[in-house]
């Protein structure tokens, strides 16, 4: 139950995130037709990247020390 639940989670992030970059390019273009919600996407977006680079990112902190390193090879290749 608790996999369903982080899987659902992370899926529902990854739609706001995809929703927030697609609102910020529609709004940098100048469409008119952007509602409140978009600008909402579009002031988080700075958030959602943020925890996007944190957490899930191969860029994360501890991923250079072999965190992210395929299975069966060592970390200082």
């Amino acid at each position: 139950m608790r996999r369903l639940a982080l899987l659902i989670a992370a899926f529902a992030y990854m739609v706001l995130l995809i929703e927030a970059v697609r609102a910020a390019a529609a709004w940098w273009r100048g469409e008119a037709a952007l509602t409140a919600l978009d600008y909402a996407l579009v002031a988080a977006l700075p958030l959602l990247a943020w925890v996007w680079f944190r957490y899930f990112s191969m860029f994360r902190k501890g991923c250079a020390k072999g965190v992210c390193a395929p299975p069966g090879k060592p970390s200082g290749e």
